[in-house]
């Protein structure tokens, strides 16, 4: 006789199945794990990319700032550079100044009476003079008193000649010498 059993039996699954399961849970597993891994390694990049943004703009504004300080730095450097040549300027018309008014005080002092001034020519410190005088005596003493000033040199009398003149004597002189300066 046969007997059947006709209560419920536990059957066991096919193993083939359980394997599988298993496979597909590890292996979403494997890509959720590689899907967070990548969200991560994402947002780093993310961040790295905005840090570096936010430091590329703040290194921008520091640029333009040092390039408006360097901006200024030539304005004052041009600007120091325009005061220093007025300065110079105004040194030379200082030091130049004086000269002219001491030759000529030099000159002034040196002219006896009765002679008298008709040129004189500077060409850079050798100065020409030409002028009239009563006597020849009176062309010799200026000459001589030109020799004996400190700031004069090389006084050398080129030429003397008599004239009529409105129905008098004069002698015309040309000299020359070289001015020293101070």
């Amino acid at each position: 006789m046969i007997k059947i059993n006709l209560l419920p039996t536990k059957k066991k699954p096919p193993r083939k199945v359980i394997d599988l399961q298993q496979q597909l849970l590890l292996g979403g597993l494997v890509i959720i794990l590689i899907l967070i891994v990548m969200w991560y390694f994402w947002s780093r990049q993310k961040d790295l990319i905005a840090n570096l943004k936010q430091s590329k703009a703040i290194a921008e504004q520091r640029i333009r700032e040092q390039e408006n300080l360097l901006k200024d730095v030539k304005n004052v450097k041009e600007n120091r550079q325009k005061v220093a040549d007025k300065i110079k300027i105004v040194e030379d018309l200082e030091k130049n100044q004086a000269g002219p008014v001491r030759l000529l005080d030099e000159i002034s002092n040196a002219l006896p009476l009765g002679v008298n001034l008709l040129s004189i020519v500077e060409s850079g410190n050798n100065i020409n003079i030409e002028g009239e005088a009563f006597t020849n005596e009176d062309v010799v003493r200026f000459v001589d008193n030109l020799k004996a000033s400190r700031f004069l040199a090389d006084v050398v009398l080129l030429e003397t000649s008599q004239i009529k003149q409105q129905d008098e004597d004069v002698y015309k002189y040309k000299l020359q010498f070289t001015y020293r300066g101070l």
